[in-house]
């Protein structure tokens, strides 16, 4: 007797039919087809997407746009200011203790614990508004953000505007100039030292944290090294160091300032490297 093939469980009998092959996958049908280069309708999803490029802003219309995405960056502080004033333990201590004192005074029965409630719902309505009205100043700073602040000049000393696209959509932008110590014009380095002076730096939103900020920060230290400037920095009073509240609430303001310092610290390290590679 002879014995079943070992691929087939003891209770079938083994087949001797052969099974026709299975027609091709659709699936795979598509991607071989997408994937042919002499396929005149290769429409691939990443075919479709817009490109990323980064460019000079020469155009007034440019610079506007670059100029209302600036002043929106520094519209969005209010969200990190309302945070940290909210949040601070400062903060939370006294407006705790004022709810305290106020079910202390109102409290007298459980009858009351209706009066205490409203009451404190008030309280926390009146606190935000005035957190609102305290971080509002950010929107004066927003607006101060216009032509009249951009310097613009012949060669060096005067702004500079660079600009990420995403398609036709201008999603990244800074602002920079380069400072000569004996005012020489465009070009390389003459005589005395120099510098590049970042004074402005920002992304759309939703577009942070791709690394489109990165990439403005690498173009600005190529532009200042093509000059024969090695030293980059930000501007003291750059667009987004203005502050509203004070001080000891501005913590997180001032780790956002370290980072992005560190952040170009290094951007300037790895180019320098690369060059001395060459």
């Amino acid at each position: 007797m002879s014995s079943s093939p070992a691929s087939t469980p003891p209770s079938l009998p083994a087949s001797t039919t052969t099974l026709p092959p299975p027609p091709p996958s659709p699936l795979a049908t598509a991607v071989t087809s997408a994937s042919d280069p002499q396929n005149p309708d290769n429409d691939t999803p990443l075919s479709a997407l817009p490109s990323l490029t980064t460019t000079p802003a020469t155009i007034p219309p440019d610079k506007l746009t670059a100029l209302r995405l600036i002043a929106d960056s520094i519209a969005q502080q209010r969200q990190l200011a309302s945070r940290l004033l909210i949040f601070h333990p400062l903060s939370l201590a006294l407006f705790t203790l004022l709810l305290a004192l106020v079910a202390q005074v109102l409290y007298t029965s459980p009858s009351d614990l209706a009066l205490v409630g409203t009451t404190w719902a008030g309280l926390v309505m009146a606190g935000l508004v005035a957190v609102r009205w305290a971080v509002s100043g950010y929107l004066v700073l927003a607006e101060e953000v216009g032509w009249g602040w951009l310097e613009d000049g012949k060669g060096d000393g005067g702004d500079e505007v660079v600009v990420t696209r995403w398609g036709e959509e201008i999603i990244g932008v800074v602002v920079f100039r380069v400072v000569r110590d004996d005012g020489g014009g465009k070009g390389r380095r003459k005589g005395g030292k120099g510098k590049g002076v970042i004074r402005a730096w920002t992304v759309r939103l939703k577009f942070r944290g791709k690394g489109v900020g990165t990439g403005l920060l690498e173009e600005v230290v190529r532009v200042c090294r093509e000059r024969g400037v090695e030293g980059v920095e930000f501007a003291e009073g750059h667009a987004n160091s203005g502050r509203v509240l004070p001080k000891i609430f501005n913590g997180g303001f001032e780790r956002r300032e370290a980072k992005a310092r560190k952040m170009l610290e290094e951007v300037v390290e790895a180019q320098a490297g690369s060059a001395k590679k060459r």
